[in-house]
């Protein structure tokens, strides 16, 4: 049912390309289908087996689990290493200018007002 056709790739080499009908399209989707509705099943009955759970047995089911499983340290590792910066934070001279002429205006604004 598959047919095959050719394509030129960027180098002229002719590269097979496999076209699939409609029908193995149908099918692959729904292959895709079951698949997915049985991972689907296993995490219903995963969810309902942890929410029904209390915490000690949480907490085994953490500890216990399989190294394939684990993606996300438990245990009390290093912690991330934070950068002190040293000094006054680093402003350019432009906005220290404009700061301190902002400054000069409200100073002689107030002044005015006072008198």
């Amino acid at each position: 049912m598959s047919e095959k056709g050719s394509k030129r790739s960027k180098k002229g080499k002719e590269v097979e390309t496999e076209v699939l009908s409609w029908r193995e399209k149908k099918a692959l989707a729904d292959k895709e289908e079951e698949v997915i509705g049985k991972e689907v099943d296993e995490l219903i009955t995963w969810t309902s087996m942890i929410e029904s759970m209390d915490e000690q047995q949480l907490k085994e089911c953490v500890l216990n689990r399989p190294e394939s499983l684990q993606s996300v340290r438990t245990g009390k590792g290093a912690p991330g290493k934070r950068v002190q910066r040293s000094g006054k934070p680093k402003c350019s001279s432009a906005s220290d200018g404009l700061m301190a002429a902002i400054w000069k205006f409200h100073r002689e604004e107030g002044e005015e007002a006072s008198m």
